[in-house]
């Protein structure tokens, strides 16, 4: 049996109506067609619906059983036809992302700021996450971007390279200001004869500071820190310099540090957005990406 949607509506516009020239015109269908639908029905059925005459149609006793199962069958459809537009309306309103706590904390806030007066019908649902939960978050689908620095390329996911940063150094207020050279610039040559906050040996960030800091062998002994906040926080404290993407200018600003760019050479780290492979972005994605571009050129 098939019975569709569309038959349970002429149906019910027949036993409404009790007239067939009436019920076609309310389903917006020729009389010819409603007759056909009607009589497929009833094959389906093996069951006679309607009493015809050439004056009158009535329910039979099969059809007066069937009325108030098909009334509410596209009574309900429809209530949950309205519910599932709303939710897609909403989604499209609505972009998942994740990123590390420090960008979750410091440079989306202001992203999402600037989005809710520009934006208001829009919604960002931010997870604040360890980096190496970012890629199988975006995987899942349970976020529709993954938000950070160098990102690998993947075969499950597509990357979007938003800006390139420079690494800074911070310090304690003032402590710099010794290590900068004639013109104001802070080499990193410098860098190499004074205590380096570190990040642990394996993240990329710290490998590509490790590898300018080169030849000079990595302090076996040197204060190291799984957080970028808590880097910045031994930073203010005076106990050594760190050196970080640009992105963490906008948490330096809470802290009594300096911040500096090194160079030359000048050394950038990509920074990234990722979105499963294949995937529909919500309409909401791009704002939100226009958004945090923009925010990230301030550190640039």
């Amino acid at each position: 049996m098939n019975l569709s949607l569309r038959q349970l509506e002429a149906f019910v516009a027949i036993a409404r109506w009790r007239n067939l020239t009436r019920a076609a015109d309310q389903i917006h269908i020729t009389q010819a067609g409603l007759s056909l639908m009607l009589r497929d029905m009833e094959t389906q059925l093996d069951c006679r619906l309607f009493e015809r005459t050439t004056r009158s149609v009535s329910l039979t006793e099969g059809g007066a059983r069937l009325l108030p199962l098909a009334e509410r069958t596209l009574r309900d459809f429809r209530e949950v036809s309205g519910q599932l537009g709303k939710l897609t309306a909403e989604a499209a309103r609505t972009v998942s992302v994740a990123a590390t706590p420090l960008v979750a904390a410091d440079v989306l806030p202001q992203v999402c700021g600037e989005l809710a007066n520009s934006h208001p019908q829009l919604r960002v649902v931010v997870k604040d996450v360890d980096r190496r939960q970012i890629q199988p978050l975006v995987d899942s689908g349970e976020v529709d971007l993954g938000l950070g620095i160098l990102f690998r390329p993947s075969p499950t996911t597509v990357r979007e390279r938003l800006l390139r940063l420079p690494l800074v150094c911070v310090g304690a207020r003032g402590s710099l200001q010794p290590l900068l050279g004639a013109r104001g610039t802070l080499s990193w040559a410098a860098l190499r004869k004074v205590r380096l906050l570190a990040l642990p040996p394996g993240n990329a960030i710290q490998q590509i500071v490790d590898a300018q800091l080169a030849p000079a062998a990595p302090a076996e002994d040197r204060p190291t820190f799984a957080n970028l906040h808590t880097v910045i926080a031994m930073a203010e404290a005076g106990l050594g310099v760190a050196v970080l993407p640009a992105f963490v200018r906008g948490t330096c600003e809470r802290h009594a540090v300096d911040v500096h760019r090194i160079g030359p050479p000048a050394v950038s780290i990509e920074f990234f957005s990722i979105a499963r492979r294949g995937s529909v972005l919500t309409p909401a994605a791009a704002p939100l990406l226009a958004a945090l571009k923009a925010r990230l050129a301030r550190f640039a």
